[in-house]
Formats: C-alpha cells, structure tokens, sequence
C-alpha cells in the first residue's frame, strides 16, 4: 500500500495530463512567461552568474548618452533649487554699483532684498564719508539680510557686528545658527570682534559652513576674550586641526564653561581624542563639553575632567572652611597658653613675696 504525505496528496490529478496538448494551448506570450520561470528555476550553468537576469526594461532608448546634456541637466535643477529656496530668481547684485553708487541704490530699493549698504549710501549722500566700521570685512557689508530667512533666524548680521564692536552692554547672546550663505570672512570678523568685547556671554553659529579658518580665529579669540562663556560650533566643516585648536585655546580661558563641537563632517578619530583629553587636563573652568567620544577610554577621561571640574568650587569652599576653623582654634589655643602663662607667673610672684616675708 503506498501512502502519500503532504502536498504528494494533490499532484495524483495531474498525472493523467497530456503536457503535449497543453503546451501547444498556449499563446506566444505564455509561453515566453513560461520560458522566464524555467530560466530562474533551471538556470543555464554556462552562462556567468551576472548575464543570467534578463533585460526586462521595457522603456525604449532614448539615444546615445551625452556627458554635456547630463551636466547641463543637473545645472539647471541647481539653479532651479536655489531659486526656490531663497524665494527670488535675481539674489545677487553686482558689488559695482555699490561703489559708484549709482544705479545701484535705485536697484535694491526697487528689489524685494534689504541690502545694509542702503544706509551707508544715505549717509553717504548726508556728507558723511560711509567707510565700514574698523574689524568690520569688507564681505560683511555686502551681506544680504532678509526679512525671512528659510532658517528663521532673523539676525542682523551687520547690525549685530556693530554692536560687538562698540561693546554694546545690551548685547549679551550672538546667535548666527543656520543663517545661509554667510560667508567664511563674515565669521572671522565677528570672532576677531569679540576679541575686545566684554559683554557678550554666549556666542552660537552652528550650522554656518565654518570651517578650520573659522576654528583659528575662534581659538585667538578664546585666549583673550574674559566674558564668553558658552561657545557653540556644532554641525560645522571643522576638522581636527580645528578642534583642537579650539581645545587648546580653553587652558588660556577662565571663564568659558560650555563648548558645543559635535556632529562635524570630518571625523575627529582616536588620536585627535586623546589630543583633546590631554589639553582638557589644563583647563579648570570647564563645565560642559558637547562631543560624543568614539573611544571610551578618552570618552571616560574627559568625564573625569569635567567631572573634578565640577567638583572644585565644592572643594575650595571646604578649604576655606576648615582653614577658617584651624585659624579659630589657633587663636583659642594661644589664648589659654597666655592664661596659663599669667596665673603661674602671679604663682610665683605670691610665691616670691611669701618667702621674703618669711625671712624678715
């Protein structure tokens, strides 16, 4: 007796099928369909593994390829990108007609940008002589500053470079974060103008396209500037060199207490983490440090650090204290010392006067 299991069970009624018959039944695209499943089960073990997937595109050539249309493709869907994002077809005035001051005035008034340099132009044309504020890039005020930015941030890039300068008490935050198209010179200048300056306290340009030339600057600034204390370069093209630039400009600094460098398109790597803990060691002031460390040996050192760092003012208040105390019992101490110095000298002058009457 034969005993058939599982799907055995169902293949008894197609034993009596003429596969003869049912193969001349078929269409010419049944049987090309047919002929493809065959090829993926049965595949033809003389031909390469990679030839063996049959072209099924079934759009038409469109010709021969064309390395200069391509490009011109991809320029014209940049161009179309931008204008879109900035909001205007015509985003870029010649720099010329600011200088002449010509045709250019009556240009950006009748443009939908607000251009700085209108004012300098009116004061210009009042007598004044219009020369930019000294630190200032001559990039800075050729900066254009939108009503509204894709960002949001509706910072005042020149107006903001005047008041550091200046040393304006009311400017206590500069915040450049996301502004687009500020150039590489524009964050120079501002670095080079907190140098001097004494009242701003936090200063963030993350996600601004600053690079290492950036990084240099902000480092010189780190090492005489007295009022920055929270500094924020995250999202950045600073490399390592940056870094730790940055880095080693914190031992000069004592008041800086939160540094921001994370998520920059260079890695740092393991031997630029070590670096950087090695320069952290020199630096006391320093609460915070805004870097996810890729090694845990330098990640649990730099926790060390920020950690004691934390830790001092606790300390010192404590040294203070039991330094107050030891005064205090010292002073107690030589008091009774004097107390017992006098009431044995009175002993004895007693003593003394004793004997002598004694002898009389």
């Amino acid at each position: 007796m034969k005993i058939n299991f599982g799907y055995h069970k169902q293949l008894g009624k197609y034993e009596d099928i003429d596969e003869d018959e049912l193969l001349a039944s078929l269409t010419n695209e049944e049987i090309q369909e047919l002929e493809k499943v065959m090829a993926e089960i049965e595949p033809d073990t003389n031909i390469p593994t990679g030839l063996r997937q049959e072209d099924q595109t079934a759009k038409q050539p469109t010709g021969t390829f064309c390395r200069e249309a391509l490009l011109k493709y991809w320029e014209n869907e940049t161009h179309r990108l931008l204008e879109r994002l900035l909001g205007t077809q015509n985003f870029q005035l010649h720099h010329e007609d600011w200088a002449t001051g010509g045709d250019g005035e009556k240009e950006a008034r009748s443009s939908n940008w607000n251009f700085v340099d209108l004012s300098r132009l009116d004061c210009k044309r009042n007598g004044n002589s219009g020369q930019k504020p000294k630190g200032i890039h001559k990039g800075a005020l050729h900066h254009q500053v939108t009503p509204e930015r894709p960002s949001g941030n509706p910072t005042d890039i020149v107006k903001t470079l005047e008041n550091i300068l200046s040393n304006d008490t009311s400017l206590n935050e500069v915040n450049l974060n996301n502004i687009e198209n500020i150039s590489q010179e524009v964050l120079v200048s501002f670095a080079d103008a907190l140098i001097s300056n004494t009242h701003v306290e936090v200063f963030s340009l993350a996600n601004t396209h600053a690079d290492d030339q950036v990084a240099f600057a902000l480092a010189e600034m780190l090492k005489k500037n007295c009022s920055i204390t929270n500094l924020n370069v995250e999202s950045n093209f600073i490399s390592g060199k940056g870094i730790l630039a940055l880095i080693g400009s914190v031992q000069y600094n004592t008041t800086l207490v939160e540094l921001r460098f994370h998520n920059q398109r260079h890695i740092c790597g393991g031997q630029v983490e070590m670096e950087m803990v090695k320069l952290l060691r020199d630096n006391t002031t320093l609460l915070k440090l805004g870097y996810h460390f890729d090694l845990p040996g330098p990640r649990m050192s730099a926790t060390g650090i920020l950690t004691r760092n934390q830790d001092l003012p606790l300390r010192r208040k404590d040294e203070r204290k039991s330094l107050g105390g030891t005064q205090g019992s010292t002073r107690d101490d030589l008091l009774a010392a004097i107390r017992r110095s006098s009431i044995g000298t009175l002993r004895r002058a007693r003593h003394l006067t004793f004997v002598q009457d004694m002898t009389k």
